[in-house]
């Protein structure tokens, strides 16, 4: 089962990073603002097609390594899982490396050919925007979170009940391969993990509900309807990774309780579960966000006329700096979701936060 779910989730990183390019808005390559008469250039078609076949390339020679060791060794399940992940990091770093190389590329083109030389940049603002956003409700987000309360109170009151050594860790195969020493902090510290989870996802769900819109000039519509799109399937992809997590672990707490309640095989399920929920639920997001606005009229572009820049603000074409914009939240220029504005002083919560809160309860359990 570990080598099915390494398998899986290598497959994914393949998927996902090699066509990443052709999944952003075709304004932004590879980080970099295009304006749109040069979107069609032959040499940005190229990289990108060059980026996607080294990256399933790379994918390929990794799933084969994979194969060698299984097969060569008498691998652990711990073992399997160990070479998967390393070999899933080693992709990343890889993709990661192209598209600095790629980014550098494109930048140097626009310099060069002078691509907003010369062009007035215009800013769309929509007042309706934020009226016809269909985001899942602050409210549902609370709902699992109660639940969460529920469980801590609960363990609490049949603390002692519980086992003088308390999981703290699962293995891919469902049965806990980590245990601590029982202490009213310990016996509750997988809750803990879970409400600072269910917590940053209702945060982030607000800061997306409040951001401003990215709207372009040149495609108004097209635009809208994405960042429409964006916002509605996020919403309901934080919210199916909320109801997911708290069933998984929610479970995993009531184990502890009641160990006739986790066997094994039950707890592989929701590990299963758990994995194709959330991937699933990712890849019909990027789907769904693709597919906006296709539909829609693409207008004729004013001549002279081009959408905001903003390269200043986008560091490598991956973070977002920008003092002077109170949004939290926005959409990546590279990959699929969001990041936040490290420009805003509000956003570093998002980053540090759950980091403190998760390093705290490694060193207390």
């Amino acid at each position: 089962m570990t080598i099915f779910l390494m398998a899986a989730i290598m497959i994914l990183i393949i998927g996902v990073q090699a066509f990443v390019p052709f999944l952003v808005k075709k304004t932004e390559v590879f980080g970099v603002y295009v304006p749109q008469e040069y979107t069609q250039k032959k040499t940005l078609e190229l990289l990108k097609k060059r980026y996607a076949t080294m990256v399933v390339l790379a994918g390929i020679v990794a799933a084969a390594i994979y194969a060698i060791l299984l097969s060569v060794t008498e691998a652990t399940e711990e073992a399997a899982a160990f070479w998967g992940l390393g070999l899933q990091l080693a992709l990343i770093l890889f993709s990661m490396a192209l598209y600095l190389i790629n980014h550098l590329k494109v930048k140097n083109e626009k310099q060069q050919e002078g691509w907003t030389v010369g062009k007035k940049e215009k800013v769309v603002v929509d007042l309706q925007f934020r009226n016809d956003l269909e985001m899942v409700s602050g409210i549902a987000f609370l709902l699992p979170m109660l639940i969460t309360a529920g469980l801590i109170f609960y363990t609490i009151s049949q603390y002692g009940s519980l086992p003088h050594q308390i999981p703290v860790h699962w293995g891919p195969g469902g049965t806990p391969d980590r245990f601590t020493d029982k202490t009213a902090f310990s016996s509750i510290s997988l809750l803990l993990v879970l409400l600072m989870m269910q917590a940053l996802f209702y945060f982030l769900n607000q800061a997306r509900k409040t951001s401003g819109a990215k709207i372009m000039a040149s495609q108004k519509q097209r635009s809208r309807e994405r960042e429409l799109a964006s916002r509605k399937y996020g919403s309901w992809l934080l919210f199916i990774t909320t109801v997911s997590a708290t069933l998984l672990l929610g479970s995993f707490q009531l184990s502890i309780i009641h160990p006739e309640l986790g066997s094994a095989l039950w707890n592989m399920a929701l590990i299963i579960g758990f994995l194709i929920l959330v991937l699933g639920g990712t890849a019909l997001y990027t789907f769904k966000v693709v597919k906006s606005g296709l539909a829609a009229a693409e207008q004729q572009q004013q001549p002279g006329i081009i959408d905001a820049d903003r390269d200043e603000h986008w560091k490598a074409g991956i973070f977002y700096v920008n003092k002077e914009d109170p949004s939290v939240m926005v959409d990546k220029r590279f990959g699929v979701g969001w990041t936040v504005n490290f420009g805003n002083p509000k956003s570093w919560l998002y980053v540090l936060l759950p980091f403190v809160v998760l390093l705290a309860i490694a060193l207390l359990i």
